[in-house]
């Protein structure tokens, strides 16, 4: 039998809430969702935990992409039990790969030129602690070492740069990542006259580099290096790419965001719209309610992501919208929003009060089943309302505020696994 891929893992639970995400829902996901799922998975890895598991067997899985196409698939980690009928084969180790990377050569020629071209840039700029420059030399931390290619105190800040030519797995990635956290340490990714290409074209190590420093890419090239001579600092051409293409600009390190548990970036991507519109609906929410003018400018964005043209911000507040979505985010936050009950089930048995959102009993259910505390849904109380609600005709996912659900609160209607 080949111990390369057998066959296809249909099925991976992700542990921390019972998440079942199949085959396909891996093909559907954004690339900011399947970044997340690769980086909990090889975090779990490296701390000897798991984070994903086979939904037949059990045993750890994580989510490489296929060479050729690119495309993420689920794969048991070595030593996953051959009668899973679902086996995936054994996978080569991280230091089988690493090894032969450059024919076991320690770098390569470019790799020690540009990691010897940061100290000289480094030491030459006065933001840099005198004598502070070290290249090649270990770093101890509790029982761990590293040697990053260079290390320093820029800024008063004690900073690591790790020169990124070629393929590096993913493990090897965060295991450098945790370890600089731990250390106290910032760290930068730095590469070599990046060339910007299409995402499906960018190396799975760059695209990886790219997560780690909040979707920026750090590079130095002939033009850099010139700058960097010229003005005695030194810089770096930062690279973002937001939905837009890729942009770019030369900045100096102390330009770069700092935040004090994570990788440095120039730029900060925009938040998903969903989560956006929320921040907006809630800063525009009191006590009293989302008022205007704001409500009806954010009701008629929501309607134009809804896909029906025939909507505006009139239909959606005839059937109480504002009130749907102040009662969803209550349950989201743990508390009331845009209402002045003193708590969730004041909030629940209040909306419920009302016949006209008796419609909307078994989606806020559900979404109480997923948020709320699992006593609140068998209150006395509560449970009147709903046994008295669901009699009416209920909306669908395909309804106008089933999809308004979808759309907004995405992460509260993922399938979970039984786990009776």
């Amino acid at each position: 039998m080949n111990a390369r891929l057998q066959r296809t893992l249909k099925r991976a639970v992700r542990l921390r809430d019972m998440v079942v995400i199949s085959s396909d829902d891996l093909l559907r996901i954004d690339a900011d969702g399947y970044q997340e799922i690769r980086r909990s998975a090889t975090r779990a890895r490296n701390d000897g935990q798991a984070a994903f598991v086979c939904d037949h067997c059990g045993f750890p899985v994580y989510a490489p992409r296929e060479p050729n196409t690119k495309l993420p698939f689920w794969r048991h980690h070595k030593g996953a039990p051959r009668n899973c009928p679902w086996w995936t084969g054994e996978p080569g180790s991280t230091d089988m790969v690493s090894a032969s990377q450059f024919q076991g050569a320690q770098e390569s020629a470019l790799h020690l030129r540009v990691k010897n071209l940061v100290a000289e840039l480094l030491n030459a700029d006065p933001l840099t602690t005198p004598g502070s420059v070290v290249v090649d030399e270990y770093v101890v931390c509790g029982d761990s070492r590293r040697r990053p290619d260079v290390r320093a105190t820029y800024d008063g800040k004690p900073i690591a740069i790790e020169i990124q030519l070629a393929t590096t797995q993913i493990p090897i990635i965060i295991a450098r990542e945790d370890f600089y956290r731990r250390e106290g340490r910032h760290l930068i990714w730095l590469t070599w006259n990046f060339m910007p290409v299409e995402r499906a074209q960018l190396l799975t190590a760059f695209e990886d580099i790219f997560y780690s420093h909040n979707k920026n890419l750090f590079s130095l090239d002939e033009g850099v290096v010139a700058d960097c001579r010229e003005k005695g600092r030194f810089l770096v051409r930062a690279f973002w790419e937001h939905g837009s293409g890729w942009n770019s600009r030369i900045s100096s390190l102390d330009e770069l965001e700092w935040p004090e548990s994570g990788l440095p970036f120039a730029v900060a991507p925009p938040p998903p719209w969903h989560l956006d519109f929320r921040n907006r609906w809630l800063a525009a929410t009191t006590a009293s309610g989302t008022g205007w003018p704001l409500r009806r400018d954010l009701l008629n964005e929501l309607a134009g992501k809804i896909g029906n043209p025939e909507l505006d911000w009139v239909s959606l507040d005839e059937i109480d919208t504002a009130a749907l979505l102040n009662a969803i985010l209550s349950f989201v936050a743990g508390k009331p929003v845009g209402s002045a009950q003193k708590n969730l089930t004041e909030v629940i048995n209040t909306f419920l009060s009302s016949g006209r959102r008796f419609r909307f009993a078994r989606l806020l259910r559900k979404i109480m089943s997923v948020t709320a505390e699992p006593d609140l849904l068998k209150k006395t109380s509560v449970s009147g309302k709903f046994a008295q609600a669901l009699e009416d005709e209920q909306d669908g996912p395909e309804s106008v505020p089933g999809k308004i659900a979808l759309q907004l609160f995405p992460e509260l209607f993922q399938k979970r696994a039984n786990t009776a």
